[in-house]
């Protein structure tokens, strides 16, 4: 697939239907899927669509702190050089909160780089459309809401009139929501916007704990857009209310994670879901073995930050072996119960501050991987799945990096340059985590030792 870029038709025809917009945030996502960029005043933003912008390559290099990391071997021998980019036509919206000055588009690299996250997942859905595929794909995005802290310290601390209690979660009631309403409406207001199709909203299983459902689109790139933007319409609907709203993995021990789950099928160039069957086709059952034989290979892309290895804990809802079943929430590849057009694989893996770009890429990739080989799926799970047949996933950050750094099918799927520099970005985000001496080290050793 080729990206489209915004013409000066667009872009003139936005600021005459926006003329209180007085900025413009240009966004690119990095590998984290953390949005980058710079910030221009309405009048240049005409010359910014037609000659487009320039952006350090090494955007694609940096941790989540914002440094570029040198052993990916991609900072002092490159020379950093700058790299075209073009604002995506129809990403040009504006952010209705506050005063309403300010807007927002989403820029793409101009020319192929082969550590871009939304190239490696175009790439994945050409493969497949290639072979009379179109992926349909959607996400759902899990998030905690806290009070905000002074100098950026973060403290997981409920909202006033809602509850702090793990124990007294108000799953699924609406008590949480009716507290947080003026809140909500902004970030649908923020998502109408922005065409962002978002469906349902519920309170989660911990204090403060949200979900939100996007529909689906037979485009899984730009599903895959619609998640990331929605992490920006929900951090500014709560900083227009004097919230914080987090996707961490896992903010506190005692209180569920955070997770991604996304949806995909597969339709036929007649719009067939090519995974619908009695109950399911062999073409899904072979996605479905695929799904499983690549899972523990895409690990690193499922938990991408040390924190997301805490969230894979027994009886949480979060699966730690690739197993699959029917209407079944304890496994990793849920198929939701229903038929026909709606067949369609939910994979529950992922954390919720991970790149949807890469999950998604990863999950098709794992399609592709099991159709191409007939691969057959294990035995199915059911209830709690506890003794099924099913790959391990590997739980510990170094044993994923290792597996995802040796998989066959991530450097088939990704591209070794890929593979290579991503290993070695987490490697060292591993390693400069994992060398800090914390308060816990000292309460737990340093008296005993």
């Amino acid at each position: 697939m080729t990206d489209t870029f915004i013409t000066l038709d667009e872009t003139e025809a936005f600021l005459r239907a926006n003329p209180n917009v007085t900025w413009i945030d240009l966004i690119v996502f990095d590998i984290n899927g953390i949005p980058r960029g710079k910030r221009f005043r309405r009048d240049d933003l005409p010359g910014v669509a037609k000659d487009g912008v320039m952006m350090p390559s090494t955007v694609f290099i940096m941790d989540a702190r914002g440094n570029c990391v040198e052993e990916t071997g991609r900072l002092w021998e490159t020379g950093d050089p700058d790299v075209p980019f073009r604002i995506l036509s129809g990403t040009l919206r504006p952010v209705p909160v506050g005063a309403g000055h300010h807007a927002q588009a989403v820029i793409s690299v101009v020319e192929p780089e082969d550590v871009d996250p939304r190239g490696i997942l175009a790439r994945q859905v050409s493969a497949l459309e290639a072979a009379g595929q179109t992926p349909v794909t959607a996400v759902e995005l899990e998030f905690y809401v806290t009070k905000p802290q002074t100098n950026g310290a973060f403290i997981l601390e409920t909202p006033q009139g809602l509850s702090d209690d793990p124990d007294s979660p108000m799953t699924f009631q609406f008590e949480e929501m009716n507290a947080l309403a003026p809140f909500i409406d902004d970030i649908y207001k923020i998502a109408e916007a922005q065409g962002l199709p978002i469906d349902a909203v519920m309170q989660e299983s911990g204090p403060a704990q949200f979900e939100i459902n996007l529909k689906h689109k037979a485009d899984p790139v730009a599903a895959a857009l619609d998640g990331l933007l929605l992490k920006r319409a929900v951090k500014a609907a709560a900083k227009n209310h004097g919230l914080h709203a987090t996707f961490m993995a896992k903010p506190h021990h005692d209180w569920p994670g955070s997770g991604m789950h996304l949806h995909a099928s597969l339709i036929d160039k007649a719009g067939k879901n090519l995974f619908a069957g009695d109950p399911i086709s062999p073409l899904f059952r072979h996605a479905i073995g695929g799904l499983q034989a690549s899972m523990c290979d895409f690990m690193a892309v499922w938990a991408q930050s040390a924190n997301a290895y805490r969230r894979y804990v027994p009886k949480a809802y979060v699966p730690m072996a690739a197993h699959w079943g029917f209407n079944n929430r304890n496994v990793a590849l849920r198929i939701p119960r229903t038929s026909g057009d709606g067949t369609r694989v939910e994979h529950r893996v992922a954390s919720a501050d991970a790149n949807p770009y890469l999950v998604l890429a990863a999950i098709l990739a794992g399609i592709r991987h099991g159709i191409t080989n007939k691969i057959e799926p294990g035995p199915m799970a059911e209830g709690n799945g506890n003794g099924c047949e099913a790959p391990q996933l590997p739980t510990v950050w170094f044993n994923a990096l290792e597996r995802f750094r040796h998989s066959n099918v991530v450097r088939e799927a990704f591209g070794a340059p890929f593979q290579e520099v991503y290993f070695k970005l987490k490697q060292a985000e591993r390693n400069n985590f994992e060398r800090i001496v914390t308060s816990l080290d000292h309460e737990w050793y340093a008296h005993v030792a």
